[in-house]
């Protein structure tokens, strides 16, 4: 019988649940204590999932009888806490977006390096079925050389979500809005499939809340490193919300993503001869979470709690280290820099000083 992976959890806020219920469905998986600065929040959270409610992070990241920690704390404070684990030598499972900036990201990164200990980053949309097909399909010249990655990510908040803390819609503890929070997501798996971006033109606004500082609407033009284009697009403000739809066009062929459905799928085997296998009329669903921030489904976060256990015990590669973690950070800061500055960012130049 393999040993129990001993777990502690930072924050015991709504995406923590999903961690407990991640790790518990593992055969190895084991909650030692979770820490949080509400200790009725920690209690609650305990009271749900089992072991030690605490308040001293310091404390929890010491403990002997705990390997790894999932980070599931607000945004801004991903990085502190994560680094504070990895210090004390222990793995981490930190929640998107790993950081803020990519000076942290780097930093946690480098780190983890250093000490010996594996940096995994919560992306679980790579793990589904429906984008590995496309993500294999792409790699394998299925489609022919790409022409166009696009993403249209559509979300809907409410003016509730945003006055629900005073982190939230503001740059220095967010670190953005639309694109940063909810686009996260759909940004990375545009970048699995499609590799990395050389420069993109962006613009952004706040048209439908009030109090924040952060966008709810952007619009990119993207141009990657393979040659093809791209368009990107990410709101808070859609009602109601549609979620993530990604359409992939090559010289051999083209597929429509709707969440976790392929509604269109053609191919040929030449760029001269018309589709010869296509997949049409499917229905696709818009996952809950483009209208709500507190329900989607767990089974991402089973797949990436079960790949970090393997990793760890040196049996698989990790599905998203903190190198591809970072790259959506990358593009996001990129977008944010090209918006403010009115003009066209390579995204190569984000990186300048910060090599691992």
């Amino acid at each position: 019988m393999a040993e129990k992976f001993r777990f502690g959890i930072i924050g015991a806020g709504v995406i923590s649940d999903y961690h407990a219920q991640a790790i518990k469905s593992h055969p190895d998986g084991k909650i030692v204590a979770v820490a949080d600065v509400d200790k009725a929040r920690a209690e609650r959270f305990v009271a749900a999932h089992g072991g030690e409610a605490m308040t001293d992070l310091a404390a929890l990241v010491r403990r002997p009888d705990i390997d790894a920690v999932c980070v599931c704390s607000p945004t801004y404070l991903h990085a502190s806490h994560a680094l504070a684990a990895i210090r004390a030598k222990k793995h981490v499972v930190v929640e998107k977006s790993m950081a803020t900036n990519l000076r942290d990201a780097t930093r946690m990164i480098v780190e983890a390096r250093e000490n010996g200990v594996k940096l995994a980053v919560i992306f679980q949309k790579r793990t589904e079925e429906a984008a590995q097909r496309i993500k294999r399909a792409i790699a394998e010249g299925i489609f022919g050389k790409m022409v166009f990655g696009d993403a249209s990510i559509k979300y809907w908040r409410n003016q509730a979500y945003y006055d629900s803390a005073d982190w939230r819609g503001t740059w220095e503890k967010e670190g953005g809005g639309a694109v940063m929070t909810q686009g996260s997501h759909g940004i990375d798996l545009l970048l699995y499939m499609m590799g990395d971006v050389e420069k993109i033109y962006a613009w952004m606004d706040t048209i439908a809340h009030v109090r924040i500082e952060v966008e709810d609407v952007a619009l990119a033009l993207l141009k990657y490193k393979n040659g093809a284009y791209g368009r990107l697009q990410a709101t808070t403000a859609a009602n109601p919300g549609q979620g993530n739809v990604f359409e992939f066009n090559g010289t051999h062929g083209s597929a429509i993503l709707v969440e976790d459905t392929i509604t269109s799928w053609a191919i040929s085997s030449s760029k001269d001869i018309l589709a010869e296998e296509t997949i049409s009329g499917v229905e696709g669903k818009p996952s809950s979470a483009a209208s709500s921030a507190t329900v989607f489904p767990v089974e991402g976060h089973i797949k990436q709690i079960a790949n970090f256990i393997a990793a760890v015990r040196g049996e698989e590669e990790l599905i998203c280290d903190g190198l591809e973690g970072r790259r959506s950070l990358q593009l996001i800061t990129a977008l944010y820099e090209s918006a403010r500055r009115k003009e066209e960012v390579y995204l190569d130049e984000l990186l300048e000083g910060l090599e691992v």
